[in-house]
């Protein structure tokens, strides 16, 4: 897939239209016009990156954006295991709580003036000067500037993946956790705000299709 501005708003209609297809299956809709807009924000930082102001409020809506995946994660898995609506009632629960506290984790909306975060290695583009984004070597990336909250960051990982382990949805889980660690080990060796970019970039591959072909999904993966 080529890594582009004009790119990003095909993939953006592309979910849009999927979106609206999928109607009125809420879920499924919800995640597809969810992941259009990050689509839509990256295409944006594209066209803006000589505007500094503009790519700061790009990459802080970028920020809400990522503080809610687990929470849109969590959504599509649950359509493919509706048995079980008293637990994920109880995980988007938590994944709303977490994404409000992982947003304020931002300097730019910190309320406590707590200590900046330090970068853990070199290619750390969560624990930047400034929150922003930039042309990395295959794609956009994005700089955040963040409070010390290494703990919080990784509960991320942890409500994205492991609750649907426990539910039938379990299949569409690590097929969707290979998917991510695949991108990650294609692009070894740039920033981390520009790998996190290209998953995001690329989930089009892995979740369109499971959204308009559910009724198969549902078959084969639960």
């Amino acid at each position: 897939m080529c890594f582009s501005e004009s790119q990003s708003y095909i993939n953006a209609i592309l979910l849009i239209g999927g979106g609206i297809y999928l109607l009125p299956k809420y879920r499924l809709s919800i995640v597809l016009i969810f992941l259009a807009i990050k689509d839509l924000i990256q295409g944006l930082s594209y066209r803006f990156q000589n505007n500094q102001y503009i790519l700061t409020l790009l990459a802080k809506l970028s920020w809400i954006h990522i503080s809610f995946q687990p929470l849109i994660i969590n959504v599509i898995a649950s359509y493919f295991s509706k048995d079980n609506n008293l637990f994920w009632n109880f995980i988007f629960g938590l994944c709303i709580i977490y994404g409000i506290v992982l947003v304020f984790t931002l300097k730019d909306f910190d309320l406590l003036n707590i200590n900046h975060c330090k970068k853990r290695y070199d290619f750390d583009d969560f624990c930047s000067q400034i929150t922003s984004s930039y042309i990395g070597k295959y794609h956009l990336g994005y700089q955040f500037s963040r409070v010390d909250d290494v703990v919080i960051l990784r509960i991320y990982v942890v409500l994205m993946f492991i609750p649907a382990l426990f539910t039938k949805s379990k299949r569409f889980i690590l097929l969707w956790l290979l998917f991510v660690m695949f991108i990650y080990m294609g692009f070894p060796n740039v920033g981390s705000g520009e790998q996190a970019a290209i998953w995001c970039y690329a989930s089009i591959l892995y979740i369109l299709p499971v959204a308009l072909l559910n009724n198969q999904v549902a078959k084969i993966m639960v």
